[in-house]
């Protein structure tokens, strides 16, 4: 058996190179060793010096064994050579000027790098917390998708979400993704944000809560549907207003809203009690802020008068009467600063809702489920989309 002495980082220890296959086992100290030449013992050698060397390093990968400052690992300076052994001149050198890595290209960059010059793909503004989005970046315009668009740490709400993000109608919200029946802030066309319940779940979704009354309210509504008036009660379920105690009346400005279809609907002890067909925009003869009879047979074959006392209590001033309509508001002694609304031109063969101002109470089923005002138990809607 011959033995060759080799020293291979350290001190020369023997190795036997005719050791036998067993011997090339992981953990068998006999198993021949490669050695290289270190020449700059910069503890790399040339991959190409021989084998046999008696002082050497294991590591063969150096591409100039001629300078103690090139081996794999050195740091890269700004002078056109590769240190570092891996191909690449320049990169990212310990001398180089501070830059961001910008992989969007939105001009901000998230990961910090150096270079001898400015080039391609590299910018002075950090920040970026989505380096793969143009449009997520410090400084940009948030929007309300529940992302942090401009990279301050805070998600942006989604929308209808809050008075910060907040829709046009629930018809917008139901398109922007909002499935779910809840409180959904909207903005009017006045201007004003309010939180309105959204129905998205019946027939397609998309209703908005344009008037509520409980009979827990004792207040008249004269001019019902114009103007926005009392908004905050509109940002709970009619079914859980018919459920309070605690007064809840109010509308958006019916006349100035942007809908195509409404609804009418009356709850009792939590729920739905009548939902009426729909009836398209186009068939009301007046405006919300009239008097007189808002819908008189057409299509639908509803039959709804409704306005001021002054109007629906037997007849006195009647304005806007189709011909063939009675002048009391469907036969009303008194309905106050309310409404009849049903498929019959005699009264209360629907939905009533009186005013405050007259005979305190309300349907609060088609026809019948009479709930007086100062005892919970019933409400009306409008529903609109």
């Amino acid at each position: 058996m011959i033995l060759l002495l080799l020293a291979c980082s350290g001190k020369p220890e023997p190795v036997d190179t005719h050791a036998t296959d067993s011997a090339d086992e992981p953990g068998d100290s006999t198993a021949p060793l490669d050695c290289f030449r270190d020449v700059d013992g910069d503890g790399y050698g040339d991959g190409g010096a021989p084998a046999d060397c008696h002082v050497g390093v294991v590591d063969g990968t150096d591409c100039d064994d001629s300078a103690s400052s090139v081996h794999p690992g050195a740091g890269e300076v700004c002078n056109g050579e590769d240190e570092d052994c891996d191909g690449t001149v320049d990169e990212d050198p310990v001398d180089g000027l501070p830059y961001y890595r910008d992989a969007d290209g939105d001009g901000y960059g998230s990961e910090t790098t150096t270079a001898c010059a400015w080039a391609e793909g590299l910018v002075l503004d950090g920040g970026d917390c989505d380096d793969t989005n143009v449009d997520v970046h410090p400084g940009a315009t948030e929007h309300c998708d529940d992302v942090d668009d401009d990279c301050d740490g805070v998600a942006s709400d989604s929308v209808g979400a809050s008075s910060e993000c907040p829709a046009d109608s629930c018809l917008a919200a139901l398109a922007a993704g909002v499935t779910t029946d809840g409180a959904t802030w909207i903005t009017l066309p006045s201007g004003q944000l309010v939180e309105t319940w959204c129905d998205q779940t019946t027939d397609g979704g998309g209703w908005t809560l344009g008037f509520v009354r409980n009979s827990a309210s004792t207040e008249s509504q004269p001019d019902f549907g114009s103007g926005d008036v009392g908004t905050d009660a509109l940002g709970q379920s009619p079914g859980a207003a018919s459920l309070s105690s605690t007064p809840a009346m109010g509308w958006i400005d019916l006349d100035t809203f942007n809908y195509e279809t409404l609804r009418l609907a009356a709850y009792a002890s939590g729920g739905e009690t009548y939902l009426s067909r729909d009836i398209p925009r186009t068939e009301l003869r007046i405006a919300f802020s009239e008097d007189g009879y808002k819908l008189y047979g057409g299509t639908t074959g509803y039959y709804w008068c409704g306005g001021a006392a002054s109007y629906t209590d037997s007849g006195v001033g009647a304005v806007n009467n189709p011909s063939g309509a009675s002048a009391d508001c469907k036969g009303h002694g008194s309905v106050g600063s309310g409404w009849d609304f049903s498929e019959y031109d005699y009264p209360n063969a629907g939905l009533t809702l009186c005013g405050g101002d007259a005979s305190a109470f309300l349907a609060a089923s088609w026809g019948g489920t009479w709930s007086y005002y100062g005892t919970p138990g019933g409400a009306e809607a409008i529903w609109v989309r």
